[in-house]
């Protein structure tokens, strides 16, 4: 039987085995290498030293079933130019880069791009005894298939609506339901094994007189343990200034109980029609600026499943936080969730417009 085109096995795999193949790869290389989880993203990183004695990172965002936007990209590729990262896209099978997302340094892989790599490094056949020992973790003892990849009526409504087509968590829960049969069989096994001596003791009136000496034995010659005793008592709140300017406001700040989250892509869209609409959003801070009287931060969104959707322009007037009533830095990467009004389009510095938020309520997630 004549073996499948390299490129195809690629572009079968799924975002957690394109993780191992990368890591194979980079070690062939002599890479460090490491996999990272954000959300329902997969990263992988490698850092190492180039034939010219240089220090190289890099960091490759995997996708098999979504479309990277160019909000998406321009997060990412942020990011890695901050930390000194070269960032890579892998896209194949399902998952593709929308025209508009391409960026300056940003390199995108496809599947024969990948099978390129794959040879160079000399890693083909752990390439392929992987796409093997996936078809066959695939089918039952009876070699038929299992886990919704054989037919329609093994994929029921419910999990189409839970994975909407992810085989990257199909495999992650088939790796649970294995790890989990290995825990409960060897439990089986010690269970059955103390209850086989708990059965023996019983029966044998001079075992259980033997195990009666032994336990007195052990328990006259254990020290006698005086646990100190610890006392609380818990301080009286002071304030930070006698002389306070800003009143602490983080005890009455109440969160808008109508707010919202607009899908990014109807916000990013058309942002004025959404204009006066009370929204909530949380992500990482990407960029600050204080102008004047007003502050700004640049915050890349997620959406309900932790996936980044893209900027937003956050807005404040100055001193309405973390000047007394948040006790917390604005910092680059720090988690956040905010609250406020929906106010068109505006940029951090001049640059790229996007939908701009009137923040009320800031919180740190």
């Amino acid at each position: 039987m004549t073996a499948p085109p390299l490129t195809s096995v690629v572009s079968a795999r799924t975002d957690v085995e394109l993780a191992a193949v990368f890591e194979r790869v980079w070690e062939a290389r002599g890479y460090e290498t490491r996999v990272r989880f954000r959300g329902p993203d997969v990263h992988v990183e490698a850092a190492g030293e180039t034939p010219e004695g240089a220090t190289r990172e890099l960091r490759i965002w995997i996708t098999t079933t979504g479309t990277v936007t160019a909000d998406k990209t321009s997060a990412f590729v942020r990011g890695c130019e901050r930390a000194g990262i070269e960032p890579y896209v892998a896209a194949v099978g399902g998952g593709r880069v929308a025209p508009d997302a391409h960026r300056r340094g940003l390199v995108v892989l496809d599947a024969p791009a990948i099978a390129v790599e794959i040879r160079e490094t000399g890693v083909e056949s752990f390439v392929r005894d992987l796409a093997a020992r996936e078809e066959q973790a695939a089918t039952n003892w009876l070699g038929e298939r299992i886990e919704g990849r054989g037919g329609d009526d093994d994929d029921t409504e419910g999990e189409r609506d839970e994975s909407e087509g992810d085989d990257a968590g199909r495999l992650t829960r088939r790796e649970a339901l294995k790890k989990a049969g290995t825990y409960v069989a060897g439990g089986l096994v010690t269970y059955l094994a103390v209850e086989q001596i708990s059965d023996a003791v019983q029966r044998s009136p001079k075992l259980r007189v033997a195990v009666a000496r032994h336990a007195a034995w052990l328990d006259a010659r254990l020290p006698n343990v005086r646990l100190p005793t610890v006392e609380w008592s818990i301080p009286t709140p002071q304030p930070l200034s006698e002389e306070s300017t800003l009143p602490n406001r983080t005890t009455t700040v109440a969160t808008p109980a109508n707010a919202t989250t607009i899908p990014y892509a109807d916000l990013r869209t058309n942002p004025e029609s959404y204009a006066g609409t009370t929204v909530t959003y949380a992500g990482r801070i990407e960029e600050t600026m204080e102008r004047g009287e007003v502050r700004l931060a640049l915050v890349a969104v997620e959406d309900d499943r932790g996936r980044l959707s893209g900027d937003v322009v956050a807005r404040w007037p100055t001193g309405r936080f973390f000047d007394g009533d948040i006790g917390f830095r604005l910092l680059v990467d720090e988690r956040v969730r905010l609250w406020g009004v929906a106010a068109g389009e505006s940029s951090i510095s001049g640059g790229v417009q996007y939908p701009r938020i009137d923040v009320s309520v800031l919180e740190q997630t």
